[in-house]
């Protein structure tokens, strides 16, 4: 979908590295993808951020309750009671949290319950969990002691995991500031000193180096978003 923010850069790109608003034409399918690629990224790390979080506060509330001695079944009703108060508006687990306890009313095993959770969700906080349901009866031993160790250990892996992402967050913002001083500088150029860049505009060889210029630039942001995105 075409949006103004999409027209404006590719305007912006034609005046600066072209002086020719109609190479806005040329620039606008690049743009409208690249445009489109960072927003469904965004869209896809925001929805991971909030799965995260809540899923973190999930295992808390479990643990809770496995330790005040309930049952499995029982302690995830609990979890998903004090989950929809803890996030009473667009959460991404609440309904998950009702599928698993309404299958589990409906004499579905628990660890079936989640897995089939864990197939919807296939983060490795969650398969890792799943796993336990999937062995944790048929191993024998301390079934509900396992699960709650488990579930600690995984809490505190999605904590070590949230403090390495607010670290990337800082890189990323840097990344941003980076990315813009380039284009900055030129459009400096461009306004206060004309003259230095005219050579550049009106041919062949002009708009083969602004061409290249372009491409280095968008490049060299690709580069440093696949740097500060490394999957953790």
């Amino acid at each position: 979908m075409l949006a103004a923010e999409d027209v404006g850069l590719a305007l912006l790109l034609a005046w600066t590295f072209y002086d020719a608003y109609w190479m806005a034409i040329v620039l606008l399918a690049p743009v409208v993808f690249f445009n489109g690629r960072r927003y469904w990224e965004k869209q896809s790390q925001q929805r991971e951020k909030q799965f995260i979080a809540e899923y973190k506060e999930m295992l808390k509330n479990l643990i809770s309750g496995l330790e005040a001695g309930y049952s499995v079944e029982n302690a995830f009703a609990e979890a998903e009671r004090q989950h929809r108060q803890l996030f009473p508006e667009q959460s991404v687990l609440a309904a998950e949290l009702h599928a698993i306890n309404a299958a589990t009313a409906l004499r579905t095993p628990i660890e079936r319950a989640f897995g089939e959770f864990a197939g919807r969700f296939p983060y490795e906080e969650v398969l890792g969990f799943a796993e336990i349901f999937s062995f944790g009866k048929r191993l024998g031993g301390n079934y509900v002691e396992n699960l709650r160790t488990t579930a600690r250990k995984l809490e505190e892996k999605v904590e070590l995991k949230q403090e390495i992402a607010a670290t990337f967050a800082e890189k990323r913002l840097e990344l941003s500031v980076m990315s813009v001083m380039p284009m900055g500088i030129v459009v400096y150029m461009k306004l206060g000193s004309p003259e230095f860049l005219a050579p550049m505009y009106h041919n062949v060889l002009g708009i083969t180096v602004m061409s290249g210029c372009i491409a280095v630039y968008l490049g060299a942001i690709l580069l440093g978003k696949r740097i500060v995105e490394i999957e953790i």
